[in-house]
């Protein structure tokens, strides 16, 4: 007898507005991941290569002798898209969008000619926002040249200082041929991004061939200079102006910050921040980034910049501009859920007057509110505005504001909490936002965004003589929700979400946007601050970060999370988030552990890395690109933020009149000193204790407060000079430790060795569906009825892949089967019809039952299973459903299908290579394509690559359930548990 239970279902009103109900393959184009920009990795050659230390150190700058890295360090030019690509050695290229310029020299000296970027010895040194060099080669003896070059600052062009000295005071001549040409290869994708395109696009090409000659004597210098993509030789008189008009605007902003450590791999640091967020400024805001994607954007993190690196008056020009860009007359006119049927349901239509783009909304460019964008931009557009408050509390500044924080707050509530119960649903407001959807889930980070935003809304009121109670209350009932529905007191952190629909189970393991945001924002106490830091500590995925010739030290990076399969932006190496989480553990109290982070990612990508001094997007150990993109507008705006408000400690609060300052640095540091437009602070260990004095020039005056090690110290003195003699106190607590996850022996993924009789169980009456029809339904109800991101309408795919699908087809399978039996080759076979339906599929969908039961007589050791059904990231480190096998006197035997331990996605390989992708096992896998059964399909099948690993007509899987033989079976049931996924029964055999 067989019985299929089915769950009253929610709801699904207001769909029919939005949603045409015709067949998915009629409406789009299928999708696979190869597809995908994102899934584009240059970095094949140097997967699990041997690094070694291509820069060190050297004063201000970055230097190395002989390198190797070609066209990787940007010098910006002004606040166009114009830049000069330098090198290790002296080849360089300009660029200016569609118009792009080889530039190299050859160099004749005692009758011998070469070209520059080939003589036998060069030391580079790029001090931010210069690179410069000193070239000989053994054929010229004592004679060396000596190159800087540099971009102007107020129009698209640069200027090469060339001069020639000899060790032996000898009268040397160098005739210089410099040679221009068009590039390698100009279609550019990501406008000739490292990583993002083919390494060699700025190589010279035959095309566009010009020559410019000159020569230099000892002694003396020549200057080259580029204008309008052209080259000339300028005057002595007229070069060395040009150098020095741009050298003082290049010193002006290395210099507007600085520190002085012990440490020579932190002192650059300052000039190097400036300068990329410089280059990250178009003149009117901050950009996603200064190369790859050098476009307008009003949230993420480059907001960050402008208040620690002291650009008080761009921060303002900055959050006018895009406030400017707010709907203010389009009323919310349609209700919710307002999903897009083009995009197969699993986002906001774009349509004005939807809640989603109404009174409230930042469009996408700035002093334009006439431009949709996918994103929700406001939550960390809002987040800058705030920490600026907090910088400086400029009355005038905020009350100007205040309407656009309101008309905000209010255009959240109602489209994120709208059933008000106090958690806020995320709709892609964060960077890695890309694959992530929450289907009206109470999620974490937007929480704990929105808790910041109101409690801060509360105190600008009460500034600006407004009701503060509002958002107080809100503020409150954010906070007590968090505390009471997402914090895990037992795990010691916070869930990653709670589902709005199904079970409305937590989510239990975060990943670290979740932990760093609640962190930031405050959402909490500092007793759970600590603990979600030892939470990260402990379970995201630590990678080393080594190689030859690096500072002693135990130095390693983070994953995002832990969650597979791979999808872009879900589980990378990206140093924005590593730095956001070294923020917080600053923020948290554990210093060690922050600045060991931070150190760790400056060491992977501007000493280790390809170009010097670099803020890139992704990290040398991101699994499936590689190190990719360079001065990315989040890692510069985060990064600015972790050296002063993390390092240094210096976190104002304007808002209430004071200036928290908690040094984050080392207990081995005996002195450090920092210098900002804003604030000079000293460090210096002395005999009668730790002496710091800081000399403040904030906008308002501030009372100054210590923290040391968790004990706060106040005191206000008047006058330009405030000191704290502070009793020597180590940090004594105990760094927590990483432990690689290991290889569990699970009782079902145990090898398939049967030694009793077999008895196979007729499921022919529980059949409900052919496995291949997995992905061909539409997956409609139970939907929320709120606007929200979901899994694509045919259960495969997110938000930004809406048409992804995948062809399960079982024809080789089934083809395989004989007198009604599939022999694995494991010494099991499993009873499946050759024709007609084949699977008993479960679901928290409508489409099927949420559980199938088949009753069972007889006692056995075990059950062999054969499964099949789909997962995804969203649902990762969570049981999806369980399969229960109970007994005559009312006991049962669960058996939890967990992904990735035990569970995988029909359609594809888990990539697992125990660093940031690790599973608990691997189960046997059947392959429908070919009858193959292997642990490691991925092998059997050649399939490559991290995202995706496509299974060619998917794969079902094989799990050994233990029963206890001395007791008698009632009956086997499988049940779904997880929303958004389909599990499937295809066989069950016996073993007495």
């Amino acid at each position: 007898m067989i019985y299929m239970h089915k769950r009253l279902s929610l709801l699904a009103f207001g769909l029919s507005f939005f949603m045409p109900f015709s067949s998915i393959s009629a409406q789009n184009k299928t999708q696979k991941v190869g597809d995908f920009i994102e899934s584009k990795s240059y970095n094949e050659d140097n997967r699990g290569a041997q690094r070694s230390m291509n820069y060190f150190p050297e004063g201000n700058g970055w230097a190395c002798v002989n390198g190797n890295n070609r066209f990787t360090r940007a010098l910006y030019g002004g606040y166009t898209d114009f830049r000069i690509e330098t090198s290790d050695r002296p080849v360089f290229a300009a660029y200016k969008k569609k118009d792009y310029r080889n530039v190299s020299f050859r160099v004749t000296i005692n009758n011998v000619t070469l070209a520059l970027d080939s003589t036998s010895y060069c030391k580079a040194l790029y001090v931010p926002g210069t690179r410069s060099y000193v070239v000989g080669d053994k054929s010229w003896g004592n004679t060396l040249l000596y190159i800087d070059a540099l971009a102007f600052a107020d129009s698209e062009g640069a200027v090469w200082r060339v001069s020639l000295k000899d060790d032996k005071n000898k009268k040397v001549k160098a005739d210089i041929v410099c040679r221009t040409s068009d590039i390698a290869n100009p279609k550019l994708r990501r406008n000739g991004d490292m990583g993002a395109d083919p390494y060699g696009v700025f190589e010279a090409s035959d095309r566009n061939v010009n020559f410019l000659r000159g020569s230099v004597k000892s002694g003396s210098t020549i200057y080259f200079v580029i204008e309008n993509q052209q080259m000339r030789v300028a005057s002595a008189a007229e070069g060395k102006a040009l150098y020095a008009k741009a050298e003082k605007y290049r010193r002006s902003i290395a210099e507007r910050i600085s520190f002085s450590t012990p440490d020579p791999y932190i002192n650059n640091l300052g000039g190097a921040i400036s300068i990329a967020a410089d280059g990250d400024w178009d003149g009117d805001t901050w950009l996603h980034g200064c190369v790859g994607w050098r476009s307008q954007l009003a949230g993420w993190r480059a907001g960050y910049a402008a208040d620690p690196l002291g650009w008080d008056d761009r921060a303002k020009n900055h959050f006018k501009a895009y406030s400017e860009s707010q709907l203010t007359n389009v009323p919310a006119i349609y209700s919710h859920p307002s999903q897009d049927s083009a995009k197969n349901l699993c986002r906001a239509v774009e349509k004005w007057g939807t809640p989603m783009y109404s009174n409230g909304y930042i469009c996408r460019y700035p002093h334009k509110a006439d431009k949709m964008n996918h994103y929700d931009m406001n939550l960390n557009y809002i987040d800058a505005l705030l920490w600026h408050f907090s910088w400086n509390a400029d009355t005038a500044e905020m009350r100007s504001l205040w309407p656009t924080l309101a008309r905000h707050l209010a255009w959240e509530k109602m489209n994120f909490d709208p059933d008000n119960d106090g958690l806020y649903d995320a709709y892609c407001c964060i960077w890695a936002s890309d694959a992530l959807y929450y289907n009206s889930g109470g999620v974490t980070h937007s929480s704990a965004y929105n808790y910041r935003a109101n409690l801060l809304a509360a105190r600008i009121a009460e500034i600006l003589g407004c009701d503060a109670a509002p958002y107080k209350k809100e503020a409150d009932k954010i906070l007590n929700a968090m505390n009471s529905r997402l914090w895990l007191g037992e795990q010691g952190t916070w869930a990653e979400f709670q589902d709005f629909m199904g079970l409305k189970r937590k989510h239990t393991s975060p990943a670290l946007w979740t932990v760093y945001t609640a962190i930031d924002c405050g959402a909490g106490s500092k007793e759970q601050f600590a603990k979600a830091a030892d939470w990260v500590s402990r379970n995201i995925p630590h990678i080393k970060v080594e190689g030859a010739n690096m500072p002693k030290g135990d130095w390693q990076t983070i994953s995002t999370s832990n969650w597979l399969p791979y999808s872009w932006s879900i589980n990378n190496v990206a140093p924005a988030e590593v730095m956001n989480m070294a923020l917080a553990y600053f923020e948290a109290g554990k210093k060690r552990e922050g600045f060991n982070l931070m150190k760790s990612n400056i060491l992977d990508q501007m000493y280790l890395g390809g170009s010097p001094a670099n803020f890139g997007q992704l990290s040398f150990y991101d699994a499936a690109r590689g190190e990719c993109y360079r001065d990315f507008g989040d890692v510069i705006g985060i990064s600015s933020r972790v050296f002063v408000q993390g390092l240094f400690g210096i976190v104002p609060d304007a808002l209430n009149g004071k200036c928290l300052i908690r040094p984050g640095f080392p207990d081995e540091w005996d002195k450090a000193d920092f210098h900002a437009p804003y604030l000079d602070y000293s460090f210096r260990r002395t005999s009668k204790g730790d002496v710091y004095t800081f000399h403040p020039r904030f906008a308002q005056k501030l009372s100054i407060d210590m923290d040391i090690n968790g004990k706060i110290l106040s005191r206000v003195e008047q006058g330009d000079s405030i000191v704290f003699t502070v009793a020597r106190e180590n940090d004594s607590s105990a760094m927590v430790e990483y432990v690689a996850p290991v290889k569990k022996n699970l009782p079902e993924l145990a090898d398939i060795q049967p030694k009793g009789k077999l008895v196979e169980l007729s499921m022919d009456k529980t059949f409900n569906a052919n496995v291949s029809d997995i992905f061909k339904n539409e997956y409609l109800s139970p939907a929320s009825p709120y606007t929200t991101l979901r899994i694509p309408k045919q259960g495969i795919g997110e938000w930004c892949h809406p048409e992804l699908s995948a062809d399960i087809d079982d024809s080789v399978f089934r083809s395989k089967i004989s007198n009604g039996e599939f022999a694995t080759g494991l010494g099991v076979a499993f009873r499946s019809p050759k024709q007609g339906h084949n699977i008993a599929y479960t679901s928290l969908w409508d489409n099927y039952p949420d559980s199938i039961s088949i009753n069972v007589r007889g006692k056995y050791s075990k059950a062999y299973l054969l499964l099949a059904g789909s997962t995804n990231h969203m649902q990762s480190r969570i049981a999806n459903g369980v399969v229960v096998a109970t007994y005559s006197d009312g006991t049962s035997q669960c058996l939890q299908l967990v992904n990735p331990d035990n569970w995988c996605p029909i359609e594809q390989d888990y990539f697992i290579d125990d660093k940031a992708f690790c599973a608990a096992g691997r189960p046997y896998r059947l392959h429908f394509g070919s009858g193959a059964v292997s642990r490691n399909l991925g092998d059997v099948l050649d399939i490559k690559g991290v995202y995706g690993r496509e299974i060619p007509g998917g794969a079902a899987q094989i799990l050994t359930l233990p029963l206890n033989p001395a007791k008698k079976l009632v009956n086997i049931t499988l049940r779904t548990l997880s929303n958004d996924v389909v599990i499937g029964l295809m066989a069950v055999t016996f073993e007495k």
